[in-house]
Order: structure tokens, then sequence, then C-alpha cells
């Protein structure tokens, strides 16, 4: 446990055994030097120290234990949060910039217009800038995984992030070089299909105890990847994508919620009930 938490509750024990500092160190074989700059919480006192002092006052170890594990409960749901917090930001501005690349995309692969050193540049940057704010979003989803004790969502979560990566970073290249990557659509449609499939899933099996919006985010993102698998149906999985996204941010929004401090059921009460 870390100073001044330890120090406070030592010195709480020692008033409620009406004990004076002086009465401890005769007991424990410390000086009151050491007894002070503890309870005063301006060192951490090592193991043994700590031992004796417990015995003196009567406390169980297992009490230090516990007041641990109840510090470390509460700043997981504060880094959660924040997490989430960040997360949800980082997913709305990802999404308009995913709506105007899809835009872009589609022109280019229906025009079929000269290549532009000068677009090439802002493409270049709106689809790197796309990348960093969908790593920001996805991340949240890792987290959440971490917190839930869900596998698959982390797993996920990260196959999601490298397929994503790979996709735009392929788009760049080709549109610098000036490749015609038709007959790649197939293999990057499929592939889309089966993560986002598994993805949804993450989301249905913990749908049991976190609710319906679990349920709704995964029947649209199971819709999403069965239509990006069949491939005939990649164009309306690209609707689906967009509305499934947009319930994801509003999945983050709620859990962030939860998590919040100002919440009476905060998010490790929620998991309490759930378990």
């Amino acid at each position: 446990m870390k100073q001044p938490l330890l120090g406070q509750k030592i010195l709480e024990w020692r008033k409620a055994k009406g004990l004076t500092q002086e009465e401890v160190v005769e007991r424990c074989n410390i000086n009151v030097r050491t007894i002070q700059r503890i309870e005063a919480g301006e060192v951490t006192p090592r193991s043994f120290t700590v031992k004796a002092i417990l015995e003196v006052l009567e406390v169980n170890p297992e009490e230090v234990k516990n007041l641990q594990l109840e510090k470390e409960e509460v700043s997981q749901p504060s880094n959660l949060n924040s997490w989430l917090r960040f997360s949800f930001i980082a997913g709305i501005i990802y999404l308009i910039l995913a709506i105007v690349e899809s835009v872009i995309d589609f022109q280019l692969f229906i025009e079929k217009s000269s290549f532009s050193a000068g677009f090439g540049y802002f493409y270049t940057i709106l689809k790197m800038s796309v990348l960093v704010f969908f790593f920001l979003f996805t991340g949240a989803f890792y987290k959440l995984g971490e917190a839930f004790s869900n596998l698959l969502l982390k797993v996920m979560a990260i196959f999601l992030m490298i397929l994503t990566g790979a996709i735009i970073l392929e788009d760049i290249v080709t549109y610098w070089m000036g490749i015609d990557i038709v007959s790649g659509l197939l293999l990057r449609s499929m592939m889309a299909g089966l993560v986002y499939v598994l993805f949804a899933t993450s989301f249905l099996h913990l749908s049991k105890h976190k609710g319906i919006t679990y349920i709704i985010v995964g029947a649209l993102g199971m819709v999403t990847g069965i239509c990006f698998m069949t491939f005939i149906f990649a164009l309306p999985g690209l609707f689906f994508l967009t509305i499934f996204e947009i319930s994801l941010i509003v999945l983050l929004y709620q859990e962030y919620r939860k998590s919040s401090p100002d919440n009476p059921l905060s998010y490790i009460s929620q998991e309490r009930v759930f378990q």
C-alpha cells in the first residue's frame, strides 16, 4: 500500500487502541521519529516494521491487503473512465473523417481521375488521420476487454486495428503507384467481414450481463460482417458499418457514464452485481 494511506490507517488503528506513539515504539522496538514519519506519510516502511506495528496494534495483516485491493479498484474505473472519454471523442472525429474518406474513395473508384501530387498529399494526410483516430477509438474496446475479462474482445480489437491499418496503407500506396486494385477488393471484403463477425460476437457474449445496448451493437456488427463476407452486399455493408460504428460510439458514452465518479452505480459496482 502506498503512502500516505498506510500511515493514515496506522494512525487510526493506534488511536482506536488508545496508545501513544511512545507506547507503540516501546513494544515494537523502533524509534519515535520512525513512527512519526510513517503516520505522516513521509516514508514507506519496510515489511517487517509494518508487521511489528500491526502486531502491537492487534491488526490482522489481511486488512492491509484488503485496503490495497480497494485502492486498486478505485483507480481502475478512474483510468477506464479517462480512456472511454478520450476514445468517445476520438470516435466522433474518426467517423466524420471516415465519411469524407469514403466519399473520396468512391469518386476515385468511379471516375478513375488522373494522378495529382497535390491531391495525393491531401489524400495521404486524410488516410493517416483516419488511421490514427481509428486506433484511438478502437483502443477503448481493448481496455473494455481487459475490464470485462473478455479475451475475444481484446484480440479482435487488435486484429481490427491491424487490418484497418493494412487497408489504409494499401490505399495510400496504390494511389501513388497508380495500381488498379479491383481484384484485391474481394479478399479485403471477406477478411474484414470475418473480423467484424468475430468482433460482434464478443459484444453478443457480453450482452448476457451488459444488456440491450450490447445486443444491438453485436447484431449490427454481425450484419455488417456478413454483408462484407458475401461481397455482393458489400455496398450495403458500408451503410451498416456506419450505423455499427455510431452504435459503438454510443456504447462508449454509456460505459463512460457508468464509470464516472458522479454515477452512484460505478463500473466496479455493476461488475459485482453481474458476477
